[in-house]
């Protein structure tokens, strides 16, 4: 009774939003002033991929960030709870989920089996990016976590445990993503899960949540913070050293290569960026690292690739970070000219970097385990709910895709579709 009790207070609160944010956006149609268009940007970006009420399925695809789907997402969620044919389909989409279990570990991170939780639970999660098909997968992951253990506890309708999924529309919108994450943590959440864009900030909100009493559990990029309850993610820096090994395969282990990174002070891109050089330097003596661009800052990367290869004409290859810096990397050398021996060693596995690899445009590619980091998020926040152990690492898992493994069936989990 307290949480559906708690639940209704949240889904009041949120509609509340939804029509400040509906007369935010007719007054700015209407010519209202600058103040009201910064306040719609603002309001409009911490208000991404909310989900009112319990949903059984949701789709991967990110909402917009208009306060008509706002409005709309509780409606869209009764009626995803629909069964018949529309649950048979769901069946047909459900997603293989594998998660490394490693000796030693307290707990099984792909499965809900032996989880009980209250009916209506509310997990928090808050992206770093809600247009990456990484954390699109991430979503997808989420959810069906969300359906099977509804499933596995008879809960339907209000009785469900639910998660809002939000944070701004790119990674490098550090502000928006803490108040995003203000935001939610006045909502009481049963348990939050975080990617934090920039590792320099959320420690406040790392305190406030623990004064609070909300367990967090991180997923791919975090920050350090003893507070944290666990880390859901790829293996940073061993998945780059991999990456690595085959971009000098590739170049024949010998020339200069670049980096483009997506960006200066999150995690995961730091970690890559320090693993990938150490890797180089350790292992590889005639291959050369002669530049890392990042993609935070004012220049674009093609900008600054057309200075990188102005500077060193006889690059061989480049290494991009995440599935953002190789798409555009991929666009900016197809716009230039003499570039096709230029290899490209990617980060994730999007539609534009499996067309590239499908084509020889891009060597290969080291693809995360989304959809498992998505479930095992889940598990984790619910084991905490709990009060049941929970592993403070839980690594995810990584696999390298080129044009021979691409399109193996054993494969297809680990694209970002």
């Amino acid at each position: 009774m307290i949480h559906q009790a708690k639940q209704k207070g949240r889904i009041m609160k949120r509609r509340m939003i939804a029509v400040l944010l509906s007369g935010i956006l007719l007054c700015s149609a209407a010519g209202c002033g600058k103040e009201a268009v910064t306040d719609k940007s603002t309001a409009a970006s911490s208000s991404q991929e909310v989900t009112e009420t319990p949903a059984a399925e949701e789709s991967p695809e990110a909402s917009s960030s208009s306060a008509d789907s706002t409005a709309e997402s509780a409606s869209a969620s009764t009626s995803s709870e629909s069964s018949g044919d529309e649950g048979k389909e769901a069946d047909k989409k459900r997603i293989e989920i594998t998660v490394p279990h490693k000796d030693g570990m307290e707990a099984l991170y792909d499965t809900v089996d032996g989880l009980n939780v209250e009916k209506g639970s509310y997990i928090a999660v808050v992206a770093k990016d809600l247009s990456a098909g990484f954390w699109k997968a991430v979503k997808a992951g989420a959810q069906q976590a969300l359906d099977d253990l509804n499933a596995s506890l008879g809960y339907t309708g209000n009785d469900k445990v639910y998660m809002t999924f939000e944070g701004p529309e790119n990674e490098s919108d550090t502000n928006s993503q803490i108040n995003i994450i203000d935001s939610v943590i006045s909502e009481n959440p049963d348990a939050l899960i975080l990617g934090i864009i920039d590792q320099q900030s959320g420690q406040a909100q790392m305190e406030e949540a623990s004064d609070s009493q909300i367990p967090v559990i991180i997923a791919d990029s975090g920050i350090e913070s003893d507070l944290i309850t666990s880390t859901c993610a790829t293996d940073h820096a061993a998945a780059a050293k991999l990456a690595a090994d085959h971009l000098c395969e590739a170049i024949g282990n010998s020339g200069e290569v670049a980096i483009v990174a997506h960006q200066y002070n999150t995690e995961s891109s730091v970690e890559r960026v320090e693993a990938f050089k150490k890797e180089i330097e350790e292992k590889y003596t005639d291959v050369k690292v002669v530049q890392v661009n990042y993609g935070d800052g004012e220049e674009s990367i093609a900008d600054m690739l057309k200075n990188t290869l102005e500077t060193y004409p006889a690059l061989k290859g480049i290494f991009c970070t995440n599935e953002d810096m190789a798409d555009q990397t991929l666009d900016a050398l197809a716009d230039m000219e003499n570039t096709e021996q230029i290899q490209i060693v990617g980060f994730d596995s999007g539609e534009k970097q499996q067309k590239a690899i499908q084509e020889g445009r891009e060597y290969g590619t080291v693809t995360q385990n989304p959809y498992g980091l998505g479930y095992a998020a889940i598990v984790a926040a619910v084991r905490a709910i709990q009060g049941l152990p929970v592993d403070q690492k839980i690594d995810t898992g990584y696999q390298w895709l080129d044009k021979d493994t691409i399109d193996l069936e054993t494969n297809q989990k680990y694209l970002y579709n």
